[in-house]
């Protein structure tokens, strides 16, 4: 689970890292968000992307070696290549709405480990922010 420590609000509930040759070159190309099953994609030192080949457009974080948050970019169209900035070594790609659900801005903190469940602590309702298939040209 990935939290926003500062806003309390969870980014993702079911993140995946891209650690192979494999999932790295391809990315979200051949892959989609699953409600409940999987809605993060997480790069390790990387501190740029590209949509290429995208069927549909995501939201991009970049974090610090800190898990600061160095930028974020709202709703990447496919075709474009995207920069972290100065400090960025990862990024989480995310369903488009994501960082505005969150509000997950520049300087805030990312915990990679909450479990919380407390009340004080409002996870991603599936439905507000992942895409249905026709958000996919299906």
């Amino acid at each position: 689970m990935l939290l926003n420590s500062n806003t309390g609000k969870y980014l993702a509930g079911y993140s995946f890292y891209a650690r192979n040759l494999l999932v790295r070159l391809t990315g979200m190309i051949c892959r989609r968000f699953v409600c409940g099953k999987f809605d993060a994609l997480i790069f390790e030192k990387c501190s740029s992307v590209h949509t290429c080949f995208m069927r549909f457009p995501l939201d991009l974080v970049f974090i610090d070696r800190e898990n600061k948050v160095v930028s974020v970019h709202r709703r990447v169209r496919p075709w474009k290549i995207v920069f972290g900035g100065r400090g960025a070594v990862a990024v989480i790609e995310l369903p488009p709405g994501a960082i505005d659900f969150s509000g997950t801005e520049k300087g805030h903190i990312i915990d990679f480990r909450s479990i919380t469940r407390d009340k004080g602590i409002e996870k991603i309702s599936s439905g507000a922010i992942l895409l249905s298939d026709s958000n996919y040209g299906n």
